[in-house]
């Protein structure tokens, strides 16, 4: 394979963040570079640049990651729609610390991305009830923003310590609570991925009463589960809604062809946006 046409996948955050732990876990040998923000990894998979990206979607403690379900939503209504797709999904424990400058004694802010601050609401209530908490765009760039200032702190992966110059201050950043991360990969098919066990479906509906239980019940009467749902506004069209759900099953069983082709008649828009394995990784 010529370099022109190798796998060249992207990852949101900086070297070190828990997209890219999960990327080089599941791709150790593909190419990778690194984008600051979720828009811009996708913006940069619509362009070619990238043939997939490692983004995250649902954290245990804070629930679906907006920022990657709009632009999952948006990719639903795009003519890329039909290449670039969810292709896995990937399941990793969190390993959380705070960390700092070595010798810092007095931590007046904290940094990190709303997931970790959801997470370990109670134990910065209890240890760090004074300080600042500051939200940005990745764990990766807390750290990097901690290295750099007197006083600061940051809620990130142990991977983030050595590559900062930063010293642990504490491992037990909400540790009394079982904390899990899914990440997808979105983009071109993926090589040697295993059978699909989920499905991801956007949709839109009549704006009128019963609109969501007659969906609802289309998937409830084969008895297939639904592991995620979100609601979103439809920018320019008051009080309707695009909605994001996942149900246990692939595409291809005949179950899931059968509900999708009577949700095609219950909604005003429906587009798979990937039938993919769900992998612990």
């Amino acid at each position: 394979m010529s370099s022109a046409s190798a796998p060249r996948l992207g990852y949101f955050g900086q070297p070190g963040s828990f997209s890219h732990v999960a990327a080089l876990r599941r791709f150790p040998k593909v190419e990778m570079v690194a984008a600051p923000t979720v828009e811009e990894a996708f913006a940069r998979l619509q362009s070619g640049e990238l043939t997939q990206i490692v983004v995250p979607i649902e954290n245990a403690s804070s629930g679906i990651i907006t920022n990657t379900a709009d632009q999952l939503m948006r990719l639903a209504r795009s003519d890329a729609a039909a290449a670039d797709q969810i292709r896995e999904a990937l399941a990793m424990r969190i390993d959380l610390a705070l960390m700092a400058r070595p010798g810092t004694k007095e931590i007046s802010r904290i940094y990190s991305h709303r997931a970790p601050f959801d997470h370990a609401r109670d134990w910065l209530q209890k240890h760090y009830p004074k300080a600042e908490q500051i939200m940005v765009e990745s764990t990766s760039e807390a750290a990097a923003r901690a290295a750099q200032e007197k006083g600061a702190a940051a809620i990130a992966g142990v991977q983030s310590v050595e590559a900062n110059g930063l010293a642990i201050i504490s491992r037990e950043v909400g540790r009394d609570v079982a904390n899990q991360t899914t990440f997808v990969v979105v983009g071109t098919p993926v090589a040697r991925t295993p059978k699909a066990t989920h499905t991801c479906l956007v949709f839109e509906l009549p704006h009128v009463a019963g609109s969501l239980v007659a969906v609802l019940q289309v998937l409830s009467r084969r008895k297939l589960n639904l592991t995620k749902i979100l609601s979103r506004p439809i920018p320019g069209r008051f009080e309707e809604y695009r909605f994001m759900i996942e149900i246990a099953g692939a595409a291809s069983m005949p179950v899931v062809t059968e509900a999708l082709a009577k949700l095609k008649k219950r909604t005003t828009f429906l587009a798979v946006i990937g039938s993919y394995p769900v992998r612990k990784i």
